[in-house]
């Protein structure tokens, strides 16, 4: 076996004029941790599109549907939809939103805390329920 000699890494300086250099001891922080306006990361919804939901309470129109003034009943509790579609709201902190069709092809956006499943949550694996 021979001996082999490593080279020294040299680090040029990449200072900027007017910037004061970071000293060795400054803080790292993790994005959305401290600063507000920050990523977060979009968290794994809780149920699939195809399932039957019920609404756990009405349904009131916050202004984002534009077919009924705002604040008007939108969808009556315990009514029975199915999601059609699931996305995110940047708004919300990246929360899943359900795109829920309803009897007479009302489509309403639900957080999760606002429909529950009717039969059971289905899993993503496929013959598990």
């Amino acid at each position: 076996m021979t001996d082999q000699k490593t080279a020294d890494i040299v680090v040029p300086d990449v200072s900027v004029p007017g910037v004061p250099a970071p000293d060795e001891a400054s803080e790292i922080v993790v994005a959305g941790s401290a600063a507000p306006g920050g990523f977060i990361p979009p968290r794994e919804p809780k149920y699939e599109w195809g399932i039957a939901v019920r609404s756990v309470t009405d349904l009131l129109n916050d202004g984002s549907h534009p077919e009924s003034p705002e604040g008007c009943l939108l969808i009556l509790k315990d009514a029975i939809g199915e999601i059609v579609r699931v996305g995110y709201a940047p708004e919300a902190n990246n929360l899943p939103v359900y795109l829920v069709e309803f009897p007479g092809g009302k489509l309403v956006g639900c957080l999760e805390e606002e429909i529950a499943p009717v039969l059971g949550v289905r899993s993503a694996a496929p013959g598990r329920m």
